[in-house]
């Protein structure tokens, strides 16, 4: 299939815009500086698209002794969740500067678990969760919550870095002309503040700067179409959708390629599809969307290719 082709069958598969009105959205909250961001990132999802906010908080019980589900119990019992909610509640409120009456839950177990099973649970929209940069000892340790819950969630997760303040303004969309590129650059779309700035970045395959000066000739007229067929769907009245095309060599990887971009544009928030590679394939090669994460100095988008980004979830 043609990038052209490509384009024009994305648009077909997800014209429909992604709404946030009186869904639920999942905010995971420990109490870190990135949490704390994903609140006020809440808030202003609640207050500009009227999204119904649900607030967990996760025990980690990897930090007891006891087997997890005794630990459970033992905490449990001893009526720590009610009081435990009401800290939440009142760091909230701390850090946001008003009272919102998001409901809280308290769970217990392995943190990316509980997380992506509560949005299930809710039937959420999407999930917002802290971000920092990850180190070879976070993997080793196992800690890496954003990223076990981005592998798993079946709905968009937003990854937020400590200093967002305010909905993204300058938004760096990953695409491959795929249906789950385009969800995601739709999805960010969305949720970007007033007055945003959308560019879209397709980093061709080496193969595609092969061939002859007719064949590249081809391949390029085919991008500014897709490119034009993605901006007409994307596009609004208030709507600013820009692109670039970043050239590869063969030394760099496409994450690499797509944060260095970000750095020199100053992007706010880099969105991504997740490719959903299997075990072996992330181990040996990793993907954009894991790249992208534990780099940790832009919050990330990564709309995974089983979500119906642009469709309201049943009721």
């Amino acid at each position: 299939m043609t990038t052209t082709n490509k384009a024009q069958t994305m648009a077909a598969t997800t014209t429909t815009a992604f709404d946030l009105h009186n869904r639920n959205v999942l905010l995971a909250t420990d109490g870190s500086a990135g949490s704390v961001a994903g609140a006020r990132i809440a808030l202003a999802l609640a207050t500009t698209q009227r999204a119904t906010i649900h607030v967990l908080n996760v025990v980690d019980t990897r930090a007891f002794p006891l087997p997890p589900a005794i630990s459970a119990f033992a905490i449990e019992g001893a009526g720590v969740n009610p009081v435990k909610a009401n800290e939440v509640r009142a760091a909230l409120f701390t850090h946001l500067g008003v009272d919102v009456d998001w409901p809280v839950r308290i769970a217990f177990g392995m943190p990316a678990a509980e997380i992506v099973a509560e949005a299930e649970q809710i039937n959420a929209a999407m999930i917002v969760v802290g971000l920092r940069r990850h180190g070879r000892v976070d993997r080793v340790l196992n800690d890496e919550t954003a990223l076990h819950v981005i592998r798993r969630s079946s709905c968009p997760v937003l990854a937020v870095v400590p200093d967002t303040k305010e909905l993204p303004v300058r938004v760096l969309a990953a695409t491959d002309f795929s249906t789950a590129s385009f969800g995601a650059a739709r999805v960010a779309h969305a949720i970007a503040g007033a007055g945003a700035v959308l560019v879209l970045a397709y980093v061709p395959p080496l193969t595609a700067l092969l061939g002859d000066e007719g064949e590249l000739h081809i391949h390029d007229l085919g991008v500014r179409e897709a490119f034009r067929s993605a901006a007409r769907d994307l596009g609004g009245p208030d709507a600013t959708i820009d692109h670039v095309v970043l050239t590869q060599e063969p030394q760099d990887a496409p994450a690499q390629m797509l944060l260095r971009y970000a750095e020199e544009s100053n992007s706010d928030l880099i969105a991504a599809g997740s490719a959903r590679h299997g075990r072996v394939e992330q181990w040996m090669a990793g993907s954009v969307s894991t790249e992208l994460v534990r780099d940790g100095r832009r919050s990330v988008l990564i709309v995974p290719p089983s979500s119906t980004a642009g469709t309201p979830a049943p009721r």
